[in-house]
């Protein structure tokens, strides 16, 4: 026998669960429930708004600054890279080199932009893809390996 009284491995007794018991179990629940829903809706609400904000705010950044640009060859030199649509990591490894323009990226060789930190092979050849311009210095285009 445990120090409870119990032999071990031996079952309780099932107790039967009073009209009271239930009926406060199941307001209980509704209770829980109401208040999961509150809190979902108070959180659905505040995310609805949070999403409406950044877009006011991207409209407004985007009514000053003009809207971005997806990378083509088409682009003109002066085209400032802020406002083309490359990924983050790419755009800030730019910069962070001090590269400005569209032109200045045509104009680096893929040595140049080979050593940038966060940028490899692929993203070069990402950027000569979509900028149009040939690799200059052996870094090959993405081929899609035979299935």
């Amino acid at each position: 026998m445990t120090e409870n009284g119990k032999v071990p491995g031996q079952n309780e007794p099932i107790r039967p669960v009073s009209k009271e018991h239930r009926a406060a179990q199941k307001a209980f629940r509704q209770e829980d429930a109401k208040a999961a829903m509150t809190e979902h809706e108070t959180a659905e609400k505040a995310f609805s708004e949070n999403r409406e904000r950044l877009r006011s705010e991207r409209l407004a950044r985007e009514a000053v600054q003009g809207p971005m640009l997806n990378p083509t060859p088409e682009l003109p030199d002066d085209t400032p890279i802020e406002n083309v649509r490359l990924s983050t990591r790419i755009r800030n490894a730019l910069t962070g080199a001090g590269l400005k323009t569209v032109g200045e990226i045509r104009e680096a060789s893929d040595a140049t932009l080979l050593s940038l930190q966060d940028l490899g092979k692929a993203s070069v050849t990402h950027l000569r893809e979509t900028l149009g311009l040939p690799s200059a210095d052996g870094v090959r285009p993405h081929t899609k390996k035979p299935a």
